[in-house]
Protein backbone atom coordinates (compact mmCIF):
# COMPACT_ATOMS: atom_id res chain seq x y z
CA UNK A 1 0.00 0.00 0.00
CA UNK A 2 1.36 3.59 -0.92
CA UNK A 3 2.09 5.35 2.47
CA UNK A 4 0.23 8.51 1.32
CA UNK A 5 -3.05 8.29 0.32
CA UNK A 6 -5.63 6.94 -2.09
CA UNK A 7 -9.53 7.05 -1.27
CA UNK A 8 -12.26 8.75 -2.12
CA UNK A 9 -15.39 8.73 -4.22
CA UNK A 10 -18.49 10.37 -5.23
CA UNK A 11 -20.94 8.17 -4.05
CA UNK A 12 -25.29 9.55 -4.94
CA UNK A 13 -26.68 7.97 -1.51
CA UNK A 14 -24.32 9.09 1.17
CA UNK A 15 -23.72 13.02 2.57
CA UNK A 16 -27.23 14.39 1.01
CA UNK A 17 -25.47 17.84 0.67
CA UNK A 18 -27.31 20.02 -1.74
CA UNK A 19 -25.55 23.35 -3.63
CA UNK A 20 -27.57 25.58 -5.59
CA UNK A 21 -26.03 27.79 -7.64
CA UNK A 22 -25.53 31.77 -6.88
CA UNK A 23 -26.88 33.00 -10.33
CA UNK A 24 -26.18 36.51 -9.04
CA UNK A 25 -22.87 36.13 -9.17
CA UNK A 26 -22.73 34.69 -12.84
CA UNK A 27 -20.66 37.53 -15.15
CA UNK A 28 -22.30 36.64 -18.18
CA UNK A 29 -25.85 38.37 -18.74
CA UNK A 30 -26.33 35.59 -21.23
CA UNK A 31 -25.63 32.20 -18.82
CA UNK A 32 -27.40 34.15 -15.98
CA UNK A 33 -30.23 34.47 -18.12
CA UNK A 34 -30.32 30.96 -19.17
CA UNK A 35 -29.15 29.56 -15.80
CA UNK A 36 -32.23 31.22 -14.79
CA UNK A 37 -35.01 29.94 -17.38
CA UNK A 38 -32.92 26.88 -16.26
CA UNK A 39 -33.96 27.16 -12.41
CA UNK A 40 -37.43 28.46 -13.56
CA UNK A 41 -38.34 25.24 -15.73
CA UNK A 42 -36.39 22.49 -14.13
CA UNK A 43 -36.38 23.28 -10.38
CA UNK A 44 -32.49 23.18 -10.81
CA UNK A 45 -31.29 21.91 -7.69
CA UNK A 46 -28.41 19.64 -7.02
CA UNK A 47 -27.83 16.82 -4.33
CA UNK A 48 -24.52 15.88 -4.16
CA UNK A 49 -23.29 13.27 -2.26
CA UNK A 50 -19.31 13.08 -1.38
CA UNK A 51 -16.97 10.64 -1.47
CA UNK A 52 -17.83 8.67 2.12
CA UNK A 53 -17.77 5.04 1.84
CA UNK A 54 -20.88 4.02 0.31
CA UNK A 55 -21.26 3.20 -3.31
CA UNK A 56 -23.30 5.23 -6.06
CA UNK A 57 -26.74 3.47 -5.81
CA UNK A 58 -26.21 1.97 -2.79
CA UNK A 59 -29.70 2.36 -1.34
CA UNK A 60 -31.20 4.93 1.35
CA UNK A 61 -29.87 2.76 3.94
CA UNK A 62 -28.84 5.86 6.18
CA UNK A 63 -31.69 7.55 5.30
CA UNK A 64 -34.70 5.26 5.98
CA UNK A 65 -35.05 2.15 8.77
CA UNK A 66 -33.93 -1.71 7.08
CA UNK A 67 -35.95 -4.66 7.83
CA UNK A 68 -34.79 -6.09 11.11
CA UNK A 69 -32.53 -8.73 11.42
CA UNK A 70 -31.13 -11.09 13.64
CA UNK A 71 -30.23 -9.52 17.16
CA UNK A 72 -26.40 -9.32 17.54
CA UNK A 73 -24.62 -9.04 20.67
CA UNK A 74 -24.01 -6.34 22.28
CA UNK A 75 -20.55 -6.73 22.69
CA UNK A 76 -20.06 -7.37 19.05
CA UNK A 77 -21.53 -3.61 18.66
CA UNK A 78 -19.68 -1.97 21.71
CA UNK A 79 -16.33 -3.65 20.45
CA UNK A 80 -16.66 -1.64 17.41
CA UNK A 81 -17.47 1.64 18.35
CA UNK A 82 -14.46 1.20 21.00
CA UNK A 83 -12.11 0.75 18.01
CA UNK A 84 -13.86 3.63 16.20
CA UNK A 85 -13.44 6.15 19.44
CA UNK A 86 -9.77 5.75 19.79
CA UNK A 87 -8.56 9.05 17.76
CA UNK A 88 -5.78 7.83 15.32
CA UNK A 89 -2.32 9.05 14.94
CA UNK A 90 -2.50 10.72 11.83
CA UNK A 91 0.66 10.44 9.61
CA UNK A 92 -0.93 12.29 6.41
CA UNK A 93 -4.05 15.13 5.60
CA UNK A 94 -5.01 16.69 2.61
CA UNK A 95 -7.32 19.20 2.65
CA UNK A 96 -9.90 20.25 0.04
CA UNK A 97 -11.75 23.21 -1.54
CA UNK A 98 -15.98 22.35 -3.02
CA UNK A 99 -16.53 23.77 -6.60
CA UNK A 100 -20.74 22.89 -8.25
CA UNK A 101 -20.83 23.36 -11.76
CA UNK A 102 -24.16 23.18 -14.20
CA UNK A 103 -23.58 22.72 -18.09
CA UNK A 104 -25.63 25.76 -19.93
CA UNK A 105 -25.56 24.43 -23.50
CA UNK A 106 -21.56 24.59 -24.25
CA UNK A 107 -20.48 26.37 -21.17
CA UNK A 108 -20.03 25.34 -17.78
CA UNK A 109 -21.15 27.67 -14.90
CA UNK A 110 -21.33 27.08 -11.41
CA UNK A 111 -19.64 28.36 -7.64
CA UNK A 112 -16.24 27.75 -6.19
CA UNK A 113 -15.59 27.33 -2.38
CA UNK A 114 -18.57 26.61 -1.16
CA UNK A 115 -17.42 23.61 1.06
CA UNK A 116 -15.07 21.38 1.52
CA UNK A 117 -13.24 18.77 3.60
CA UNK A 118 -10.61 16.38 4.21
CA UNK A 119 -9.14 12.94 4.11
CA UNK A 120 -6.80 11.72 6.81
CA UNK A 121 -4.54 8.76 6.98
CA UNK A 122 -3.18 7.32 10.07
CA UNK A 123 -2.80 4.15 12.19
CA UNK A 124 -4.43 3.25 15.83
CA UNK A 125 -2.02 4.28 19.13
CA UNK A 126 -3.00 1.20 20.33
CA UNK A 127 -2.39 -1.24 17.85
CA UNK A 128 -0.14 -0.49 15.21
CA UNK A 129 -1.73 -3.24 12.76
CA UNK A 130 -4.98 -1.17 12.51
CA UNK A 131 -5.03 1.23 9.81
CA UNK A 132 -7.25 4.40 9.95
CA UNK A 133 -9.07 6.56 7.03
CA UNK A 134 -11.05 9.27 7.92
CA UNK A 135 -13.03 11.71 5.64
CA UNK A 136 -15.16 14.89 6.22
CA UNK A 137 -16.67 16.44 3.16
CA UNK A 138 -19.81 18.59 3.02
CA UNK A 139 -21.32 22.19 2.76
CA UNK A 140 -20.04 24.84 4.81
CA UNK A 141 -23.11 26.90 5.34
CA UNK A 142 -21.04 30.28 6.02
CA UNK A 143 -20.28 29.44 2.27
CA UNK A 144 -22.92 27.92 0.71
CA UNK A 145 -26.05 29.43 -1.17
CA UNK A 146 -29.06 29.83 1.32
CA UNK A 147 -26.47 28.59 3.76
CA UNK A 148 -27.49 25.00 2.85
CA UNK A 149 -26.01 22.58 5.40
CA UNK A 150 -25.13 18.87 4.50
CA UNK A 151 -22.15 17.32 5.37
CA UNK A 152 -21.21 13.91 6.59
CA UNK A 153 -18.01 12.02 8.05
CA UNK A 154 -16.64 8.42 7.35
CA UNK A 155 -14.74 6.38 9.14
CA UNK A 156 -12.57 3.20 7.93
CA UNK A 157 -10.50 0.79 10.02
CA UNK A 158 -8.69 -2.12 8.72
CA UNK A 159 -6.79 -4.68 10.88
CA UNK A 160 -3.85 -6.19 9.19
CA UNK A 161 -2.01 -9.64 10.27
CA UNK A 162 0.67 -11.81 8.66
CA UNK A 163 -1.78 -14.53 8.28
CA UNK A 164 -3.82 -12.29 5.99
CA UNK A 165 -0.90 -12.32 3.06
CA UNK A 166 -0.88 -8.96 2.55
CA UNK A 167 -4.69 -8.30 2.68
CA UNK A 168 -7.50 -7.24 5.70
CA UNK A 169 -8.56 -9.77 8.01
CA UNK A 170 -11.36 -7.30 9.81
CA UNK A 171 -12.45 -3.88 9.02
CA UNK A 172 -15.20 -1.26 10.73
CA UNK A 173 -17.10 1.28 9.12
CA UNK A 174 -18.26 4.16 10.95
CA UNK A 175 -20.24 7.15 9.32
CA UNK A 176 -23.21 9.83 9.81
CA UNK A 177 -24.72 12.53 7.51
CA UNK A 178 -26.89 15.26 7.89
CA UNK A 179 -29.93 14.28 6.17
CA UNK A 180 -32.22 15.37 3.04
CA UNK A 181 -34.85 14.22 1.24
CA UNK A 182 -35.57 17.50 -0.87
CA UNK A 183 -36.12 16.63 -4.29
CA UNK A 184 -36.39 20.16 -5.36
CA UNK A 185 -35.91 24.32 -4.43
CA UNK A 186 -38.96 24.35 -2.95
CA UNK A 187 -39.03 21.45 -0.96
CA UNK A 188 -35.90 22.08 0.48
CA UNK A 189 -36.81 25.31 1.26
CA UNK A 190 -39.69 24.07 3.35
CA UNK A 191 -37.11 21.26 4.67
CA UNK A 192 -34.97 24.03 5.73
CA UNK A 193 -37.33 26.24 7.46
CA UNK A 194 -39.14 23.44 9.22
CA UNK A 195 -36.42 22.19 10.89
CA UNK A 196 -35.85 25.59 12.28
CA UNK A 197 -39.17 26.06 13.43
CA UNK A 198 -39.14 22.92 15.00
CA UNK A 199 -35.86 22.58 16.26
CA UNK A 200 -35.42 19.16 15.31
CA UNK A 201 -32.04 18.43 12.67
CA UNK A 202 -32.20 15.01 11.08
CA UNK A 203 -29.18 12.72 11.36
CA UNK A 204 -28.72 9.06 10.00
CA UNK A 205 -25.44 6.72 11.34
CA UNK A 206 -23.94 3.27 10.40
CA UNK A 207 -21.81 0.95 11.61
CA UNK A 208 -20.60 -1.96 9.16
CA UNK A 209 -18.81 -4.71 10.16
CA UNK A 210 -16.94 -7.19 7.95
CA UNK A 211 -14.70 -10.21 9.16
CA UNK A 212 -14.48 -13.84 8.68
CA UNK A 213 -16.61 -14.30 11.64
CA UNK A 214 -19.18 -11.39 11.51
CA UNK A 215 -20.55 -9.29 8.57
CA UNK A 216 -23.27 -6.38 10.38
CA UNK A 217 -24.54 -2.91 9.80
CA UNK A 218 -26.59 -1.23 12.23
CA UNK A 219 -28.11 1.89 10.68
CA UNK A 220 -29.86 4.37 13.54
CA UNK A 221 -31.73 7.60 11.78
CA UNK A 222 -32.19 10.56 14.67
CA UNK A 223 -33.20 13.93 15.42
CA UNK A 224 -30.97 16.41 17.29
CA UNK A 225 -31.74 19.76 18.97
CA UNK A 226 -28.28 20.93 17.76
CA UNK A 227 -27.95 21.76 14.14
CA UNK A 228 -23.96 20.64 14.11
CA UNK A 229 -22.01 21.78 11.25
CA UNK A 230 -18.97 20.54 9.56
CA UNK A 231 -16.66 22.23 11.72
CA UNK A 232 -18.78 21.07 14.67
CA UNK A 233 -17.34 17.22 14.04
CA UNK A 234 -15.53 16.89 17.90
CA UNK A 235 -19.27 17.53 19.50
CA UNK A 236 -21.03 15.47 17.02
CA UNK A 237 -19.66 12.20 17.29
CA UNK A 238 -20.19 11.71 20.46
CA UNK A 239 -23.31 12.08 19.97
CA UNK A 240 -23.48 9.82 17.30
CA UNK A 241 -21.46 7.24 18.75
CA UNK A 242 -24.12 7.12 21.52
CA UNK A 243 -27.07 6.63 19.22
CA UNK A 244 -25.18 3.54 17.75
CA UNK A 245 -24.89 2.19 21.21
CA UNK A 246 -28.15 2.13 22.06
CA UNK A 247 -31.11 -0.11 21.61
CA UNK A 248 -32.66 1.77 18.24
CA UNK A 249 -32.10 1.73 15.07
CA UNK A 250 -31.63 -1.85 12.99
CA UNK A 251 -29.38 -4.74 12.22
CA UNK A 252 -28.47 -6.25 8.75
CA UNK A 253 -26.09 -9.13 8.51
CA UNK A 254 -24.63 -10.19 4.79
CA UNK A 255 -25.63 -14.03 4.57
CA UNK A 256 -23.48 -16.48 3.77
CA UNK A 257 -23.91 -16.25 -0.28
CA UNK A 258 -22.74 -13.08 -0.36
CA UNK A 259 -19.57 -13.67 2.21
CA UNK A 260 -18.66 -16.67 -0.02
CA UNK A 261 -19.05 -15.22 -3.29
CA UNK A 262 -16.89 -12.09 -2.42
CA UNK A 263 -14.52 -13.87 0.85
CA UNK A 264 -13.08 -10.24 1.42
CA UNK A 265 -13.60 -8.44 4.85
CA UNK A 266 -11.86 -5.09 3.11
CA UNK A 267 -14.34 -1.97 2.73
CA UNK A 268 -14.77 0.53 0.40
CA UNK A 269 -11.94 2.76 1.24
CA UNK A 270 -9.46 0.09 1.72
CA UNK A 271 -10.78 -1.35 -1.51
CA UNK A 272 -10.14 2.22 -3.61
CA UNK A 273 -6.71 2.09 -2.03
CA UNK A 274 -5.75 -1.19 -3.42
CA UNK A 275 -7.02 -0.09 -6.89
CA UNK A 276 -4.99 3.26 -6.71
CA UNK A 277 -2.08 1.13 -5.49
CA UNK A 278 -2.53 -1.29 -9.21
CA UNK A 279 -2.94 1.89 -11.19
CA UNK A 280 0.34 3.64 -10.14
CA UNK A 281 2.14 0.29 -10.59
CA UNK A 282 0.95 0.48 -14.15
CA UNK A 283 -1.03 -2.95 -14.32
CA UNK A 284 -3.52 -2.42 -16.76
CA UNK A 285 -7.15 -1.82 -16.17
CA UNK A 286 -9.58 -2.82 -15.99
CA UNK A 287 -9.48 -4.20 -12.76
CA UNK A 288 -12.09 -5.48 -9.85
CA UNK A 289 -12.24 -5.69 -6.42
CA UNK A 290 -15.67 -6.74 -4.26
CA UNK A 291 -16.81 -5.51 -1.28
CA UNK A 292 -19.33 -6.24 1.04
CA UNK A 293 -21.19 -3.23 2.64
CA UNK A 294 -24.55 -2.85 4.87
CA UNK A 295 -25.38 -6.33 3.80
CA UNK A 296 -24.86 -6.30 0.36
CA UNK A 297 -21.94 -7.42 -2.36
CA UNK A 298 -20.40 -4.47 -4.44
CA UNK A 299 -17.95 -4.22 -7.02
CA UNK A 300 -15.64 -1.71 -7.41
CA UNK A 301 -13.69 -1.48 -10.84
CA UNK A 302 -10.94 0.75 -11.90
CA UNK A 303 -12.21 0.92 -15.70
CA UNK A 304 -9.59 3.12 -17.44
CA UNK A 305 -6.17 5.52 -16.77
CA UNK A 306 -5.03 8.01 -18.51
CA UNK A 307 -1.23 10.06 -18.19
CA UNK A 308 -1.72 13.94 -17.99
CA UNK A 309 1.16 15.42 -18.27
CA UNK A 310 -0.02 18.99 -16.61
CA UNK A 311 -3.08 20.19 -14.78
CA UNK A 312 -3.54 24.20 -13.56
CA UNK A 313 -6.31 25.21 -11.65
CA UNK A 314 -7.65 27.87 -10.57
CA UNK A 315 -10.44 28.59 -7.98
CA UNK A 316 -12.00 31.85 -7.14
CA UNK A 317 -12.39 31.77 -3.11
CA UNK A 318 -15.19 33.49 -0.95
CA UNK A 319 -13.39 36.67 1.14
CA UNK A 320 -9.89 36.13 -0.48
CA UNK A 321 -8.36 38.57 -2.54
CA UNK A 322 -6.39 36.54 -5.06
CA UNK A 323 -7.68 33.32 -6.48
CA UNK A 324 -6.52 30.18 -5.92
CA UNK A 325 -4.28 28.91 -8.46
CA UNK A 326 -2.36 25.75 -8.59
CA UNK A 327 -0.36 23.92 -11.73
CA UNK A 328 0.94 20.01 -11.52
CA UNK A 329 2.81 17.67 -13.35
CA UNK A 330 2.66 14.36 -13.96
CA UNK A 331 -0.55 13.04 -12.70
CA UNK A 332 -2.38 9.73 -13.30
CA UNK A 333 -6.37 9.95 -14.25
CA UNK A 334 -8.09 7.27 -12.74
CA UNK A 335 -11.97 6.40 -13.68
CA UNK A 336 -14.28 3.59 -11.39
CA UNK A 337 -17.06 2.41 -11.60
CA UNK A 338 -19.05 1.23 -8.54
CA UNK A 339 -21.69 -1.42 -8.76
CA UNK A 340 -24.61 -3.27 -6.26
CA UNK A 341 -24.92 -6.79 -6.79
CA UNK A 342 -28.77 -6.72 -5.58
CA UNK A 343 -30.21 -3.77 -6.81
CA UNK A 344 -28.13 -3.47 -9.90
CA UNK A 345 -27.10 -0.07 -9.70
CA UNK A 346 -24.06 2.11 -10.01
CA UNK A 347 -22.36 5.09 -10.27
CA UNK A 348 -18.60 6.28 -11.84
CA UNK A 349 -16.27 8.92 -10.18
CA UNK A 350 -12.62 9.71 -11.14
CA UNK A 351 -9.61 10.32 -9.57
CA UNK A 352 -6.38 12.82 -10.66
CA UNK A 353 -3.42 11.69 -9.11
CA UNK A 354 -0.30 13.15 -8.19
CA UNK A 355 2.61 10.16 -9.65
CA UNK A 356 5.51 11.24 -7.35
CA UNK A 357 7.06 12.95 -4.28
CA UNK A 358 4.59 14.27 -1.15
CA UNK A 359 1.20 13.69 -3.74
CA UNK A 360 2.45 10.33 -4.99
CA UNK A 361 -1.40 8.83 -4.43
CA UNK A 362 -3.15 11.63 -3.47
CA UNK A 363 -6.12 12.86 -5.27
CA UNK A 364 -5.34 16.56 -6.38
CA UNK A 365 -8.74 16.55 -8.00
CA UNK A 366 -12.01 14.29 -7.59
CA UNK A 367 -14.61 14.69 -9.83
CA UNK A 368 -18.23 13.42 -9.91
CA UNK A 369 -20.77 14.29 -12.72
CA UNK A 370 -24.13 12.11 -11.71
CA UNK A 371 -25.22 13.24 -15.26
CA UNK A 372 -24.55 15.54 -18.37
CA UNK A 373 -25.12 18.76 -16.86
CA UNK A 374 -24.32 18.68 -13.42
CA UNK A 375 -20.71 18.34 -11.35
CA UNK A 376 -19.15 18.56 -8.42
CA UNK A 377 -15.50 19.00 -8.31
CA UNK A 378 -13.30 18.66 -5.19
CA UNK A 379 -9.70 20.07 -5.61
CA UNK A 380 -6.56 19.63 -3.14
CA UNK A 381 -5.41 22.53 -0.94
CA UNK A 382 -1.41 22.78 -1.58
CA UNK A 383 0.69 25.83 -0.34
CA UNK A 384 1.63 28.09 -3.09
CA UNK A 385 5.52 28.38 -3.88
CA UNK A 386 5.54 31.61 -1.53
CA UNK A 387 4.24 29.80 0.90
CA UNK A 388 6.80 27.21 0.45
CA UNK A 389 9.47 29.79 0.29
CA UNK A 390 8.57 31.78 3.23
CA UNK A 391 8.73 28.35 5.71
CA UNK A 392 12.40 27.38 3.39
CA UNK A 393 14.99 28.65 6.07
CA UNK A 394 17.67 30.49 4.49
CA UNK A 395 21.03 29.61 5.18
Amino acid sequence: MEHNFKIVKMSSNFVNLTLLINVERVASPFLEGELKRALATKQLWFRFTCPLILACAAGEALAQTIPAAPTLGAASIERAVEQVRVPPSIRSEFDYIMTARVRLLLFWVGKDDVGGGYIRLGTSPQDGSLEVINLLIGSDPAKAPRAINRWGLASEIFHTSPESSGGFDSSVFFGFMKVSSGTSVAEMQKELAKEKQSGNFLFSAILNQAGPDENFAKTVPFASSTDFTIHDLERAEPVVLQHLMSSEGRLRTADAGEFQACHRTEGFLSSVSELVDAALSGRSAPISNCYLYNGQRFTLKLKQTSRISKKDVHITLRDVPHDYSRTYHDLLLASFDNFNETTKAGGSFDLLLGTSGALRGAPVQITYQPNWWFQVILNLKTPSESEIAQKTPAY
